[in-house]
């Protein structure tokens, strides 16, 4: 696929549908904060001996997004067993995941369907008002950065490009805990690589939003984006990510951790808990 925004399916955009092996966010993030060769692992078409992994957090994220924001509950598959350890919910799990369904214990029907709605009501509410109607959901951007190809999958695009809205489950969706966890989770990186791949197709200057809700009650949500100074953390980042990516497509080498023996300093933390020790010693 050339460069564009396209509607297309989740397996085929993970697949990676580019014209060669792409970069994509997760892929770039593990570039710099792992290595290359962890990088090259988790791709599907330069690694020949890939597997997706699938977890149960998965799945429950996965169901969410279906709900929210492709409205189609044909892809969740509700399996009627208190947990995963029968031979039988495995098996209906197993086949489900085979068919690119999202399986889930039944239990959780009733909360994932009030977490969609919480999720709608502020939405409506907020100055993104009717951006899932609007707009258009789960679309996939391929550009080409300098020699890299590369590809993003957007939650939601306003219907003019200039907002990309990304939804996140959390446990706490406060400003101060979620605001924290976008550095640790590399939330900075992905608003620079969409916003990047969305202006490179459209010419649009996008401003990315986060969309941020707890899965437990009331499932509340919280909206962020960052300020410019976060921004240009983030195109730091994407810089050197896209430097790296083009140097091992080139060279057609993927090194892992540098061999070099590293003297780690003690955490400042270890070093109080010391002087306590000592303190204590000497009374």
């Amino acid at each position: 696929m050339e460069a564009g925004i396209y509607d297309i399916a989740a397996e085929a955009y993970h697949a990676d549908p580019c014209v060669e092996p792409s970069l994509s966010s997760s892929i770039a993030k593990l570039l710099i904060a792992q290595s290359p060769l962890h990088a090259f692992m988790a791709h599907p078409r330069l690694n020949a001996a890939f597997e997706a992994e699938h977890s149960s957090a998965f799945d429950l994220g996965s169901a969410a997004h279906a709900l929210l924001l492709e409205r189609d509950p044909t892809k969740i598959v509700w399996v009627q067993a208190e947990d995963w350890r029968t031979k039988e919910a495995k098996a209906i799990r197993d086949a489900a995941r085979e068919r690119g369904q999202f399986p889930l214990l039944a239990k959780y029907q009733a909360p994932l369907a009030e977490m969609t709605a919480q999720a709608n009501i502020a939405l409506a509410r907020s100055e993104l008002g009717d951006i899932l109607e609007s707009g258009a959901v789960e679309q996939t951007v391929i550009w080409q950065d300098g020699a890299a190809w590369c590809r993003a999958r957007a939650d939601a695009l306003s219907a003019d490009r200039r907002i990309i809205l990304d939804y996140k489950s959390t446990s706490d969706a406060s400003p101060e805990v979620f605001g924290r966890q976008i550095a640790r989770m590399g939330y900075d990186f992905q608003a620079e690589w969409y916003t990047r791949g969305v202006r490179a197709v459209t010419g649009a200057e996008p401003t990315f939003v986060l969309l941020a809700q707890e899965i437990t009650a009331p499932y509340a949500c919280a909206l962020f984006a960052l300020s410019n100074a976060y921004r240009e953390i983030g195109q730091r980042k994407v810089a050197r990510a896209l430097a790296l990516w083009s140097r091992c497509m080139e060279r057609r080498e993927w090194p892992g951790y540098d061999t070099r023996i590293r003297y780690v300093e003690a955490p400042a933390w270890e070093m109080a808990l010391l002087e306590d020790i000592d303190g204590g010693t000497q009374e």
